[in-house]
């Protein structure tokens, strides 16, 4: 079962991320991060055109020792504004 990480980026970093605007020191250190650990940004809503939506990824891992690790890694960059475990799911 993989784990979700969720994190939300600057709105700045977020542009670029969605390919609207070019690459920044911020976003490039993001980027480096996310290949030294060999884990994928995915939008969190897709489409979105809320710039405020538009800020928030999942990244997956497949266990929690490499979800700590990332979320570790990400909180010392300046494009990220927060960086947490998904919550598990819970029965209405």
């Amino acid at each position: 079962m993989k784990i979700q990480v969720t994190i939300q980026v600057s709105a700045d970093v977020a542009r670029i991320l969605h390919q609207r605007e070019a690459p920044t020191t911020e976003s490039k250190e993001l980027f480096k991060i996310a290949e030294e650990l060999g884990v994928l940004l995915k939008p969190m809503h897709p489409g979105a055109e809320d710039p405020l939506l538009n800020q928030y990824f999942i990244v997956e891992v497949p266990d929690s020792a490499t979800a700590e690790r990332l979320i570790a890694h990400l909180r010392r960059c300046k494009a990220i504004e927060a960086a947490y475990l998904k919550p598990p799911d819970e029965l209405p």
